[in-house]
């Protein structure tokens, strides 16, 4: 049977809450744990813990960032959209180049500017000292202004890095001749190109071109945004100086803070940009399936391996010799005590007896150090153990990503290597029934006594007649019936009727001894199927189901 993919479609973005979306992202980063790429892994589980920081924050504040490359023009574009003027308040900032935070509303914004880092004395609360209507449309926002993406300092690009994956929206500020910056494309737009919802461009400082060179700007800028993968890049254009743009910044702004879902809709973004990079790691293949006929091999492989045919043959022919010693005519059953239980050349009739004890005991331990002295696997038995395992490794694997098709074949040999022990362990801890004997032989053994004290009891009567005779000390009477002295019938029956008991206690002993091999053997199988599916069957079938709940969750993460 050929295994088949699944034809997945993309996920529609948005058509999942967020906070299913955060859940099924959870859940795929623990199925994956040991699986796909740690660093993909720990990325998630932080996108997690940082969703959840972030939604246990107040929902009525939206904060926007703005950033931008030096010469951007950024801190321009803040002051004239706060209309603040940063020269003013430089004892609060000490250097243009630390983050600062500028509040509209009373809304309590403490523990928000907390979580992102920015100190007290970087918070601006905005006054206006007009009291318009877009000014109280922008009640909830908190606007940053952050350091040079660019900046020589590390310390500035790590405040930037730190807070580019922490705020709800972002406003890249760029400037026409740095536009292109390869520095900012692939650290910062090429891979949140998932996050075009939530990003909006600002070409700055257009009061410098002229009408065509600004659309020639504009449009590139845009071909390039597409080109890193952004779908529908919102660009808006802008100057300080002039004015131009800022009331369409503005707009964008309060539209964000109105609907109340930027937090939500960042969250989300997250989200889908690492459940997609997990995603093509995981793949999206149908989960494989292992038959049981495969199975079965394996089971038989394993019974081959592991010498289950001798030991059974064992079983049925230690029944027979201890069913003959407790069953047979004392006379002839004497012979069997010279032939050695068949059990204890394989030395099992030690761990039978210590299997026992130790059941008993409530414990196992005296099970597990007994020792067998098993056939080795021939090389042929070792090739087909070895084969049925290869055929399940490789039905579990097939059609699977490479990250988990490596975590199945290592899952199973890891466990392959100490099989060979394991299966002398399942058949020393297997309890064959010869430590218990059936109660008809007690009886029969009762009887052969009693029909064997009769014969003698004749035989002794005939001796001390024959004595009596030779010695010619008179007759011993030797009454009878129809001519048949009773001692001649004591000795001839009881012989006769013990041999025929043998017998019948001998066809008995057969059926019980193929009984009992018969229950042996399912004993035996079924420990060297618990072996299969410890070593073989349950590790890939583990493997299978994490990834089973990694791709599903998946699919509900970038849904």
């Amino acid at each position: 049977m050929t295994e088949t993919t699944e034809t997945v479609k993309g996920p529609v973005r948005g058509a999942t809450d967020v906070l299913t979306k955060i859940d099924a992202l959870e859940k795929a980063s623990a199925a994956g744990q040991g699986r796909l790429d740690p660093v993909i892994l720990s990325e998630a589980t932080q996108i997690v813990d940082r969703a959840g920081q972030r939604l246990r924050m107040s929902g009525e504040l939206t904060v926007v960032a703005l950033a931008g490359a030096t010469g951007s023009g950024k801190s321009s574009l803040f002051n004239a959209m706060t209309g603040l003027d940063l020269a003013a308040i430089g004892t609060r900032r000490p250097t243009s180049s630390m983050p600062l935070a500028c509040v509209w509303g009373e809304e309590p914004a403490g523990e928000v500017l907390n979580w992102l880092g920015i100190p007290r004395r970087h918070q601006v609360q905005h006054r206006s000292s007009l009291e318009d209507a877009q000014s109280e449309d922008l009640d909830g926002l908190i606007l940053l202004d952050l350091p040079d993406h660019d900046s020589i300092e590390v310390e500035h690009r790590l405040i930037v890095d730190r807070l580019v994956e922490l705020v709800d929206m972002l406003v890249w500020v760029v400037d026409p001749q740095k536009y292109a910056d390869a520095a900012l494309h692939d650290r910062y737009i090429k891979p949140y190109a998932s996050h075009s919802g939530v990003m909006v461009f600002a070409l700055n400082h257009v009061d410098k071109l002229t009408p065509d060179q600004r659309k020639s700007c504009l449009n590139d800028l845009e071909r390039l945004l597409k080109t890193d993968g952004l779908k529908a890049p919102t660009v808006v254009a802008t100057s300080a100086v002039s004015g131009d743009g800022l009331d369409e910044v503005r707009g964008l702004l309060v539209k964000r803070v109105s609907n109340k879902r930027s937090a939500r809709e960042r969250i989300a973004a997250d989200v889908d940009r690492v459940a997609d990079r997990m995603a093509k790691q995981c793949g999206t293949a149908k989960t494989p399936e292992i038959a049981e006929a495969e199975v079965t091999e394996l089971v038989e492989a394993l019974s081959d391996a592991s010498g289950l045919p001798v030991v059974v043959d064992a079983v049925r022919r230690s029944y027979l010799q201890r069913a003959q010693a407790a069953t047979g005519w004392p006379l002839t059953k004497w012979i069997g005590r010279f032939r050695p239980d068949p059990l204890r050349g394989l030395q099992l009739d030690e761990v039978s007896r210590q299997q026992g004890k130790a059941l008993r005991k409530s414990a196992t331990s005296e099970v597990a150090s007994a020792r067998i002295s098993l056939p080795a696997a021939t090389p042929v038995q070792r090739a087909r153990m070895d084969s049925a395992v290869r055929t399940i490794t490789d039905r579990a694997s097939a059609g699977l990503s490479r990250p988990w098709a490596d975590s199945v074949r290592t899952q199973i040999r890891r466990r392959e290597e100490s099989l060979g022990d394991e299966l002398d362990q399942a058949v020393a801890r297997t309890d064959l029934g010869n430590t218990t004997n059936p109660g008809w032989w007690g009886a029969a053994k009762f009887v052969q006594w009693l029909l064997f004290l009769v014969a003698l009891g004749g035989a002794a009567w005939l001796l001390a007649a024959l004595v009596a005779r030779i010695a010619d000390a008179g007759e011993v009477p030797l009454p009878g019936a129809g001519g048949i002295a009773y001692a001649w019938i004591m000795l001839v029956g009881g012989a006769a009727l013990g041999l025929g008991l043998a017998v019948l206690c001998r066809l008995a002993a057969v059926s019980g001894a193929a009984r009992r091999a018969r229950a042996a053997e399912q004993a035996l199988r079924s420990e060297l199927e618990k072996v299969a599916d410890s070593h073989v069957v349950a590790p890939a079938r583990a493997e299978l189901a994490a990834y089973s709940i990694c791709r599903d969750t998946l699919a509900i993460a970038r849904g």
